[in-house]
């Protein structure tokens, strides 16, 4: 098993419950628009697209939640409680087989069944590694500021319903595909419903642009507010995660 596999499942695995994408990071030095018109609505109430959409992405550091992702690439479910950070995600990909991870504070155990299992010696345990805030930051657990960061443009497209594009190259995803895309990858379209309550609740977006076969994406936010009550695996069934699979999830080099 390469590191880069690796590192691409454990930026998958966090990343759904904030986008779906793998890891949208801020460029350096530089403010989102997103951002700026978050800053700019705090004080003032929503009154634009971006406004509406931004609230909206907000709230999903707020509350316990359930998401669900699907793509032709992977699909991925799992349940958050953003304020407690804590989070328990199932992770399918049809190259890896499942992935499981659980998040308790700055703990976290992955367990790896199918190929990336066999490639890790076939052990059927839970890898304990000590993440810190790499998997669920303090300041954004559930990975709202990197949507907010990635979003270009937004418009009004129906009642609690917005289009517009979203810059992938923001994502901190590299690779040919994704070289080869140019600008396109620079404006993907996508669509967002909220709810009644003026939260996210659906986010798709379309990655034909970068790649016939990556098709489109969509990931649905749902049962808020649901208790998420998660406890750590028990000791027996639990070891020590190697530095190569720690360094992957935590977002460090080694």
């Amino acid at each position: 098993m390469t590191k880069r596999r690796l590192a691409t499942t454990g930026v998958a695995l966090v990343a759904v419950l904030g986008l779906g994408l793998t890891g949208c990071g801020d460029r350096p030095g530089t403010d989102a628009p997103a951002e700026r018109a978050a800053a700019a609505g705090s004080t003032s109430p929503a009154t634009t697209p971006r406004d509406e959409l931004t609230a909206a992405i907000e709230k999903l550091n707020e509350q316990t939640l359930r998401v669900k992702l699907d793509s032709a690439m992977l699909t991925a479910y799992g349940v958050t409680d953003p304020r407690a950070r804590t989070m328990q995600t199932t992770l399918t990909m049809a190259a890896f087989g499942e992935v499981r991870m659980l998040v308790i504070g700055t703990d976290t155990w992955v367990k790896f069944d199918g190929a990336l299992g066999e490639q890790l010696g076939g052990s059927r345990k839970w890898l304990r590694m000590d993440t810190g805030d790499g998997v669920m930051p303090v300041d954004d657990p559930g990975g709202v500021k990197k949507l907010l960061a990635a979003v270009v443009d937004v418009r009004s497209s129906g009642d609690r319903a917005y289009a517009g594009t979203l810059d992938y190259t923001r994502s901190g995803a590299n690779g040919k595909a994704l070289m080869a895309a140019g600008d396109k990858a620079k404006a993907l379209p996508f669509t967002a419903t909220l709810d009644e309550q003026g939260r996210l609740r659906t986010f798709k977006l379309d990655m034909t642009p970068i790649d016939a076969s990556l098709e489109q994406m969509s990931v649905t936010y749902s049962e808020f507010g649901t208790p998420v009550r998660l406890s750590p695996p028990a000791p027996g069934a639990v070891e020590e995660a190697p530095a190569e699979v720690a360094a992957a999830f935590s977002g460090t080099r080694i």
